[in-house]
């Protein structure tokens, strides 16, 4: 997670504010989040980040929405809208077309609710203006989170690598351990054995 994690940032520093807009649309919320942790540093401001965020999440949003208007029926039969698409629908039914904004923010649902919008024969115009909202929410959020916790990630990443070397160290040690008391334990064995 991590090592993806920091490859999706160098492509991101590599291919600024249009890399934020196809990592949001393929990938999602940790795009997002590290849009805001290199907008921290400075690479591009946190307003391009946002709008760059939210224009790609909303591209895509769109276009499930329209799978779901073309191809819905196919769709609700197959085994993940089967396990998904329950949930989506109750909210659905409870919250009106306002779940499309609060589905980002439900980790899984978010696709499952484009599709059944577009299912439900929710007119093009509506959506494009609820799922807007929702877009540069879900980007003003997941990147703030991001330059919130951009030192702490920084912090963390080193951490993380004095922890991974302290645990190899434990790992030597420890196997060292085990080997000496199995060691022991059959010579033990054998001396009761004779």
């Amino acid at each position: 997670m991590i090592e993806g994690s920091i490859g999706l940032e160098r492509f991101l520093i590599a291919h600024g504010p249009a890399a934020v807009v196809v990592g949001a649309a393929l990938e999602g919320d940790m795009t997002l989040i590290l849009a805001g942790v290199i907008a921290h540093l400075g690479i591009f401001s946190f307003p391009t980040a946002i709008a760059a965020g939210a224009l790609g999440t909303y591209i895509a949003d769109l276009f499930w929405f329209l799978v779901g208007k073309w191809r819905g029926p196919a769709l609700r039969t197959t085994r993940l809208y089967g396990h998904v698409g329950p949930k989506v629908e109750r909210w659905a039914h409870r919250f009106g077309p306002i779940q499309l904004v609060a589905s980002r923010f439900i980790y899984g649902t978010r696709i499952a609710s484009m599709v059944f919008w577009g299912l439900t024969g929710l007119p093009l115009i509506r959506f494009l203006l609820i799922d807007l909202a929702g877009a540069i929410l879900g980007a003003l959020v997941f990147g703030a989170l991001g330059w919130g916790l951009s030192g702490s990630i920084t912090v963390l990443m080193g951490h993380i690598r004095r922890v991974e070397l302290v645990l190899l160290v434990a790992l030597i040690i420890g196997g060292g351990i085990v080997l000496w008391i199995r060691r022991a334990a059959e010579a033990e064995a054998e001396a009761e054995g004779e």
